[in-house]
């Protein structure tokens, strides 16, 4: 469940293989109402594509940006791309429906899970993993295990503060992370510059029509050489840089791990950012890779779909 879409799919939990995939709008705007029904419409069309072709489902999964509470399914505190779902019990939504288990956790946990297990991370015991679209999440995996801190508030990446005097945030925070290096901020940043004349391909590409602006854009346009995405995407990379690199030295983990929708901005772009770190962190912590996530915008359904096999109720602060 994201600000923007609603990303959905089978999987086979064994190999992580996906046998059918989808997408629709989140419709956030419409509120509660609207974004739980198409919700429930993206799962409904799994079940039925399951029924015609004889595939048994075992688990439901669903994963939700902000605070979850793995044990009762409510999505607590603050929710800055999604508030509408503030205080929801969304497990409680569904079970009503749908005559299997259902498990919910943090979308960037289970992003997380699904690289940890299948994809970019596999092998590694400590992790940090950062999903950078809408809004930035952020998963960690400490010896093998999900830590989801005492209050299930942990590894809330996006809303580390690195400018303590800057942008107010969603969240109600200053300076966040979020707030300089997510994809609205990423599109605001190149309208401004466009508005203020700056040449660049971008503008034969749009045709006059900054609404038509575009992430997808901005990175091709950076692939291309393009120097004022270029410029656009360096900045970026020193705002990642700097939180990254203090999320290192908190943790020393073996690799970080980078996803969604900016991230899938390609190798050049993961290794600007890697740079960037380099400069800052504890040389004692530097030893450490870092990665574009392999399994692309498919991670989150595919860490849902896993979620069952890998859930401790028991142990709420892993």
């Amino acid at each position: 469940m994201g600000g923007t879409n609603i990303k959905s799919g089978i999987v086979e939990t064994s190999s992580g293989k996906v046998i059918t995939r989808t997408s629709l709008p989140t419709q956030t705007p419409l509120g509660r109402k609207v974004i739980i029904s198409n919700i429930k419409k993206s799962i409904n069309g799994l079940m039925e594509y399951a029924k015609k072709r004889g595939i048994k489902i075992d688990t439901i999964g669903l994963g939700c940006p902000g605070t979850v509470n793995v044990q009762t399914g409510e999505i607590m505190g603050m929710i800055p791309n999604l508030p509408q779902l503030k205080n929801v019990n969304i497990k409680n939504e569904f079970k009503r429906e749908f005559d299997v288990p259902i498990y919910i956790d943090n979308d960037a946990n289970l992003m997380g899970l699904a690289e940890h297990k299948f994809g970019a991370a596999k092998g590694f015991k400590n992790c940090l993993f950062l999903t950078i679209g809408t809004g930035i999440g952020g998963g960690i995996i400490l010896d093998g295990k999900i830590f989801r801190g005492s209050k299930y508030a942990g590894a809330e990446f996006g809303h580390t503060s690195i400018k303590y005097d800057g942008r107010k945030c969603r969240c109600g925070n200053i300076g966040c992370v979020e707030s300089y290096a997510a994809a609205p901020a990423i599109g605001e940043r190149t309208k401004s510059l466009l508005r203020k004349g700056r040449k660049s391909i971008l503008i034969n590409w749009l045709k006059g029509d900054l609404k038509k602006l575009s992430n997808k854009l901005i990175f091709e346009a950076f692939k291309k050489g393009d120097r004022l995405a270029t410029q656009v995407v360096e900045e970026v990379s020193v705002f990642l840089g700097t939180a990254i690199a203090s999320a290192v030295n908190l943790l020393n983990p073996e690799v970080v791990v980078i996803g969604g929708g900016v991230g899938e901005a390609g190798s050049k772009f993961i290794k600007i950012v890697d740079s960037q770190v380099k400069q800052r962190v504890n040389p004692s912590a530097a030893d450490f890779k870092m990665k574009q996530a392999r399994m692309g915008n498919d991670a989150g359904f595919i860490g849902a779909a896993i979620l069952g096999q890998n859930l401790s109720i028991n142990s709420p602060g892993h």
